[in-house]
């Protein structure tokens, strides 16, 4: 298989093979033409120095021109971008009036409501672990890691907790949608499935809140104006569908990505068990070693020099979070998981204008979820091998089954 096939099969980020070709394009080819299926191309971009430098300048690297799905076949292009609602969602609007419509969403996540929040975020967290046996069998994934982020988003947005599970399966259609145990007939089909169901819930929200005075982020946006003009039902619902993927993802596939490095590298996880505040730092580790996001779009506005190759407006490129959290130019043993690792300098909440508005939420239900690990367990071990999520876009880890080991003793709830 070639380079440019590689990169174009979502089934080939489901192996282990990506981060080697990564290390050899990082080094060979850093900006690299890859032709794609649907014939026109684009650069694949490998470098952190790179990655940096495209993120945070939206005005020549557009999120809106084509959206920040990487969909290089034509079906999957077009679909992308309705699905996505591109120009519509905040991730695919472009400055100034990006940051009127983030500003709109940014309350809930910003510090003070973040820290006067942690509590309840806490309280959910614990919810979870309590219906997980004390000691047995459990898919980390399924039981805990994809639980625990639904949970705290939709307790944000004041989804009831009957709707979870059904948009659960939304996402994993919307984001998944070449996982064949997902797809209803071509990939991107699934796809549009996936976000159509979503888009609607959130329209149906939306139609409920208009005028209502409260202050979640649905609500908010139901009833604010972005230059002048209120926002439109499809804004709306765009938006929406936009903070349920990013909640319900995100925190997924770091937190069960970087717990699978701790029990990769015990002495990792006895660090934690040694001092708890060590978490903090841990949670950086985590982004960066589990490549919650594989790939982001942009396209380019006017002719620019990247690395020695001339990328010319008009052009694609594709953003590869994983080989940028692995630049040795960055980082120093950058194979090797490190929670007291100091400093991060991963990018793997994004960089610039776009950076992930939940990115602290994320981190801190990283924290809180590993705090209760540490206190409930005495041990975790894996029972078989894991499963990846076949996607370029978001990765991760499908299934971690794993056999929790119980506590000897009540006495002391600690490492």
């Amino acid at each position: 298989m070639s380079i440019d096939d590689k990169l174009n099969n979502p089934a080939f980020f489901a192996t282990d093979e990506y981060h080697g070709l990564f290390d050899k394009m990082r080094t060979e080819d850093p900006v690299h033409w890859t032709q794609s299926p649907d014939g026109r191309g684009y650069w694949s971009i490998f470098r952190h120095a790179d990655l940096k430098r495209i993120l945070n300048d939206p005005e020549t690297f557009s999120s809106e021109r084509e959206g920040v799905m990487p969909a290089l076949d034509a079906e999957m292009s077009e679909i992308a971008k309705e699905a996505m609602g591109v120009g519509e969602n905040v991730l695919t609007i472009d400055p100034p009036r990006h940051g009127d419509v983030r500003k709109v969403l940014a309350s809930p996540f910003l510090p003070k409501a973040l820290a006067d929040g942690e509590q309840r975020t806490k309280e959910l967290i614990s919810g979870i672990f309590d219906q997980l046996p004390a000691h047995g069998e459990i898919d980390l994934v399924a039981d805990l890691a994809v639980r625990i982020p639904m949970a705290v988003i939709c307790d944000i947005l004041q989804l009831p907790e009957d709707h979870w599970e059904e948009m659960l399966g939304w996402g994993k259609m919307a984001i998944g949608g070449s996982g064949p145990e997902y797809q209803q007939g071509s990939a991107a089909q699934t796809v549009s499935t996936g976000y159509k169901l979503l888009f609607d819930y959130s329209l149906e929200r939306h139609n409920e809140r208009k005028g209502c005075p409260f202050s979640d982020p649905l609500s908010m946006m139901s009833n604010a104006t972005v230059g002048g003009k209120p926002m439109t039902p499809s804004e709306v619902a765009h938006n929406g569908v936009q903070l349920m993927l990013a909640g319900f993802e995100t925190t997924r596939n770091a937190f069960s990505g970087g717990v699978l490095a701790l029990l990769q590298n015990p002495r990792q996880m006895e660090l934690l068990c040694e001092d708890p505040k060590r978490l903090r730092l841990a949670a950086e580790e985590f982004v960066r070693w589990s490549d919650p996001v594989i790939s982001l779009m942009r396209v380019a506005t006017q002719d620019w020099v990247l690395s020695g190759k001339t990328v010319r407006a008009g052009d694609r490129l594709i953003l590869w979070f994983p080989s940028a959290n692995r630049d040795e130019e960055v980082f120093d043993r950058p194979y090797e998981f490190d929670v007291m690792r100091h400093p991060n300098l991963h990018i793997g909440l994004g960089a610039g204008p776009h950076f992930c508005l939940g990115g602290p939420l994320a981190k801190i239900e990283i924290r809180l979820a590993m705090e209760e690990l540490l206190e409930r367990y005495d041990g975790i071990e894996i029972t078989v091998p894991v499963e990846r999520v076949q996607s370029s876009f978001v990765g991760g880890l499908k299934h971690l089954p794993v056999k929790l080991v119980a506590r000897a003793t009540d006495q002391a709830r600690a490492c």
